[in-house]
């Protein structure tokens, strides 16, 4: 703006009898803005002495306000990344409407709007990067301006690498078995860019921080993995894991089941022993978490060996595994042969008849 100038005084014509000079001055602006705003004092002054008087004045319209913000003068940081589309907002009100220029690195001036070939400033004071290059990364400056004054917004843009949302290295929904007391790990591996943030939903439904308490079985890894060490009953459950970035957020859940080892219950008192002939029946019964499969050198809870010979002898295993582990059991058995004998016989009393023939003569 022009600064404010004086217009040298003038006299008028002096009135009969009056011992004074009557004088009168103006003064003048150009161009004026709210700064300008305000009280000018006007004084007059002889040797007879001074007076003065107050002007107060008022500058219709407002100054602009870029994005909403109010200050003169605003600083912001942004990322875009490499290759990419980018659209950096330059929205100005005021009033009057003011206008839109964006001031470039190397001090050249974009009057909105501006249509380049990979650059363009938009009617509205949007500045659009059509494929944004790693030289980008600078400061690119929004002036807007009206009557009422000017406001600037700084914008420090960064250039990063292509943009990923973030995808877990296994996207599959989990069911995880251990058994009690052991250092279970729960993954939730996840790639992306920026790196994703890891977030871990509890199954009573509370985030877990990643600050446990002194003592605390539960611990967050730097991997995005949680680890419960000597975990019990009260553990299982359904645990949900998330991870975000600034392109997105995925989660998946994961099923823990704190399981039992198989305890077989049947335990035989001593050597079974069998008759050569007889059938053997043996039995295998086990209680675990999860139900344990049973199986001997044949499946089922239990064998059968019918019409048992000295063949069939020797140990019998079996065998009671789950997902938390396996029990097993060895059964020796022993089959009796006993030595032959007769258990019919001939009678009693054998009678044998004998002819003599004569001899012919």
């Amino acid at each position: 703006t022009a600064p404010w100038s004086t217009v040298p005084c003038r006299q008028t014509a002096a009135v009969e009898g009056d011992a004074h000079v009557d004088t009168s001055c103006l003064i003048m602006a150009r161009f004026i803005s709210t700064r300008d705003a305000g009280e000018y004092v006007c004084m007059a002054r002889n040797t007879a002495g001074d007076d003065s008087k107050v002007y107060k004045l008022d500058i219709d319209g407002n100054p602009p306000v870029i994005n909403g913000y109010y200050q003169n003068r605003t600083v912001v940081k942004d990322t875009a990344a490499k290759y990419s589309r980018k659209f950096i907002d330059c929205k100005a009100a005021g009033d009057p409407p003011p206008k839109i220029t964006w001031i470039m690195p190397d001090n050249i001036f974009l009057n909105a709007p501006y249509f380049g070939s990979r650059i363009n400033v938009h009617h509205n004071g949007t500045l659009e990067f059509r494929n944004v290059r790693p030289t980008d990364m600078a400061e690119f400056i929004c002036m807007a301006r009206n009557d009422g004054g000017e406001a600037v917004m700084v914008v420090q843009l960064e250039v990063t690498d292509m943009l990923r949302r973030p995808i877990f290295k296994n996207p599959f929904n989990e069911k995880v078995v251990t058994r009690m007391g052991k250092t279970t790990v729960l993954n939730c591996s996840a790639d992306g860019h920026p790196t994703p943030e890891i977030i871990w939903l509890l199954p009573n439904g509370t985030r877990f921080t990643g600050s446990p308490d002194r003592g605390s079985r539960q611990l967050l890894g730097n991997d995005g993995t949680f680890v419960i060490y000597n975990p019990s009953k009260e553990d299982a459950g359904k645990y949900r894991c998330a991870a975000k970035n600034s392109v997105g957020y995925i989660e998946k859940l994961i099923v823990l089941e704190v399981g039992q080892k198989p305890l077989i219950l049947t335990r035989p008192r001593g050597i079974i022993r069998s008759v050569s002939g007889d059938p053997l029946f043996l039995h295998c019964l086990a209680d675990g978490s999860p139900r344990p499969s049973i199986y001997w050198t044949i499946p089922g809870g239990h064998t059968l060996v019918r019409d048992t010979t000295l063949h069939d002898r020797g140990n019998y295993v079996c065998r009671a595994g789950n997902d938390a582990g396996e029990a097993v059991l060895t059964v020796p058995v022993i089959i009796i042969a006993y030595p032959p004998r007769i258990t019919t016989g001939p009678p009693p009393t054998l009678t044998s008849i004998s002819q003599v023939a004569e001899p012919d003569y």
